[in-house]
């Protein structure tokens, strides 16, 4: 009997889906709609979301391959993964440079270039190219890509220091975590203003280590209980107040703190109050997901799924499409309208999109139908194999079912 294939989760694939319609929304410049994304009333967002999510599926994916097929096979393909994202990371900054160039050339103002911070490219085309291909010139709008790309080779060192025990993971994560909170560990973005790299990779690392270590079963969220869910919900609210504090009023209940608050949550370092904040809301996501476990359903989240499933091609064209609708409302203006056409059309983009890409990924040009045998003389026919065939390794292997998400 043939071993069944592991079935995906589809609630990690819905939750990486919102993420990605979220981030669509939140890179929309000038998009009313983002004043009601979590952004605005929590101090963690969809980069949060979409980190962990990247760590827990590396485990199950990336991990696994390690202990299944040996440390080199593993590493194989940890590389052609991030091969990938690297060719991915390239073609986008391509892409916005064509659409940014083009848009200069039709419209009057704004300078699109200057508004995209990509000034110092077009000054110094040949040394920002080499510089773009090293990963040292990583402009503010395609940061999130190099990040991954540098979690994703960081892989391979994980499960050598998990070999021994995964204690020495979580202790190396969090002096790095330490270091750049406190000591200002970062990258440079070798950008104009000399910054560096808004997703710091030594302490957004925290997020990508706690997603892949709930995915390799290091340890688990604990149980529900009426004090911890207390607990978490007054911390929500107290967040939804800082963030209103610090983000859209002037002052604000927290002013006088401003200086001491502010850098506990800041984005680039994703400051211990932002982080306990994405914490206790995945906390309490996961409470409600046990309690009602039918909440999310493969048919009910299957058109946000899709587009989890396709994270990445799905990216590539939010990213695309979000500046697209900044110059929609540049040009357009701000109304009903051009709010509608930019975010219902461009979400209805992205799933179509996932929809083409779940269509090509199936090859439905090897499914076509099957031609009718040619007889065989029955001179050359020869005696059936009664042995049944070995089912490969992979067929075999099964899920253990887990918990939670």
């Amino acid at each position: 009997m043939t071993a069944q294939k592991p079935v995906r989760d589809v609630r990690i694939d819905f939750f990486r889906g919102l993420a990605l319609i979220i981030i669509f929304i939140n890179h929309t410049p000038g998009n009313i709609v983002g004043y009601f994304t979590p952004r605005m009333y929590g101090l963690s967002d969809a980069a949060e979301i979409f980190i962990f999510l990247a760590g827990l599926s590396s485990a199950m994916a990336f991990g696994r391959s390690f202990g299944r097929a040996g440390f080199l096979a593993g590493l194989g393909r940890v590389a052609l993964r991030v091969w990938q994202l690297y060719r991915a990371h390239i073609g986008l900054f391509i892409l916005i440079c064509g659409i940014i160039v083009t848009a200069d050339r039709i419209f009057v103002t704004p300078n699109y270039v200057s508004q995209l911070g990509l000034d110092r490219f077009f000054q110094d085309p040949g040394g920002s190219l080499v510089a773009l291909l090293s990963l040292h010139y990583v402009p503010h709008y395609f940061d999130i890509l190099p990040l991954y790309i540098l979690l994703l080779t960081a892989v391979p060192v994980m499960v050598l220091l998990a070999r021994i025990s995964p204690v020495l993971v979580v202790l190396a994560s969090a002096l790095l975590y330490v270091g750049a909170v406190v000591e200002g560990w970062n990258l440079v973005a070798d950008t104009t203003e000399g910054r560096g790299w808004f997703f710091n990779p030594f302490a957004w690392q925290v997020l990508f280590v706690a997603g892949y270590g709930y995915g390799a079963g290091w340890f688990e969220v604990p149980q529900a209980t009426r004090a911890r869910i207390t607990a978490a919900l007054v911390y929500m609210v107290f967040c939804a107040v800082l963030a209103l504090s610090l983000v859209r009023l002037d002052g604000g209940l927290f002013a006088g703190m401003r200086d001491i608050l502010e850098p506990m949550a800041r984005k680039t370092d994703v400051g211990p109050l932002r982080l306990l904040h994405f914490f206790a809301l995945a906390y309490l996501v996961v409470s409600l997901l046990r309690a009602a476990p039918d909440l999310i359903t493969p048919r009910r989240a299957e058109p946000v799924a899709l587009m989890g499933r396709h994270s990445l091609s799905v990216f590539l064209l939010g990213m695309a499409l979000s500046f697209v609708g900044g110059i929609v409302f540049d040009q357009a203006g701000t109304g009903i309208l051009p709010h509608l056409a930019v975010n219902l059309g461009g979400i209805g983009l992205l799933w179509a999109w996932a929809r083409g890409a779940a269509w090509f990924n199936g090859q439905p040009w090897k499914r076509g139908r099957d031609l009718p045998a040619r007889p065989v003389p029955a001179t050359r026919m020869r005696p059936a194999r009664t042995a049944p065939m070995p089912a490969p390794a992979m067929a075999r292997l099964r899920l253990a079912p887990r918990r939670g998400l």
